[in-house]
């Protein structure tokens, strides 16, 4: 009895090479299992809060459009019974007014775009590059 309680736990155990080997590669699948269980969990939860965000996203969306419409016709109204003139031709006007307007934002798009994409990033890997291809001319083969 005296040496039950005396005896040292040997979380190893007295088992040989092979077997620590395995009761090692056994317990990283099983870390791994748990962090992937814990990742799959914590997925779901930011899937369906990203997919909540983005149904309020539409939602909102929506109703600016549909509220741009609304004081878009109320305006082209008010402005034909204020001015006599047909709602049609202001209505026309209205829309020749978004149509340049979406053109100029086009065309200040494109003329953001017209430089490199991420310059630094290209120039370090350009020299990263040229690093790797001195190297292999400067050691003896």
């Amino acid at each position: 009895m005296a040496r039950a309680g005396a005896r040292v736990h040997n979380p190893a155990g007295h088992a040989g090479l092979i077997d620590n080997a395995i009761g090692l590669i056994s317990a990283l699948f099983a870390y791994v299992e748990t962090r992937a269980a814990l990742l799959a969990v914590e997925s779901k939860a930011m899937l369906l809060q990203l997919v909540a965000v983005v149904a309020f996203a539409l939602a909102a969306l929506i109703a600016v459009v549909f509220g741009y419409i609304f004081i878009l016709a109320s305006l082209i109204a008010g402005i034909a019974h204020g001015t006599g003139v047909s709602w049609t031709w202001i209505a026309l006007g209205a829309g020749l007014l978004h149509v340049v307007l979406a053109v100029v934002c086009v065309l200040l798009a494109k003329a953001k775009l017209t430089g490199r994409l991420y310059p630094e990033t290209r120039a370090e890997l350009k020299r990263d590059q040229q690093w790797l291809k001195s190297l292999g001319k400067t050691e003896p083969r």
